[in-house]
């Protein structure tokens, strides 16, 4: 006897002007939400209240997940995850200034 299964998936997509349920944030990106407020008391994130609770801006995702794996992976604390962050994010904006972002 064979034995089917069907696993139904639900896809939403998210623009940048989107806000997402900060659990969600977490889920997503892999970090604890004591650490995303933490992000937030540091300007990295600018979370709102929402329907009981926070919520980010989607923009805000790639931002989190690098955090989380620099955490994560190199075991870089929340202040330096930050600072790393900013400093890719200006490296970037100096390379597509001079136009080099995709001379790598």
């Amino acid at each position: 006897m064979v034995r089917v299964t069907t696993q139904v998936l639900e896809a939403h997509v998210i623009g940048e002007g989107d806000w997402i349920a900060a659990t969600e944030i977490c889920r997503i990106c892999h970090i604890d939400l004591e650490a995303v407020q933490e992000l937030a008391e540091l300007g990295l994130v600018t979370p709102r209240q929402g329907s009981g609770e926070w919520q980010l801006p989607a923009a805000a995702l790639v931002r989190l997940r690098t955090v989380s794996r620099l955490m994560r992976d190199l075991g870089v604390n929340v202040s330096g995850a930050v600072l790393a962050v900013e400093l890719l994010e200006r490296i970037r904006e100096l390379e597509r200034r001079s136009g080099r972002s995709g001379d790598h």
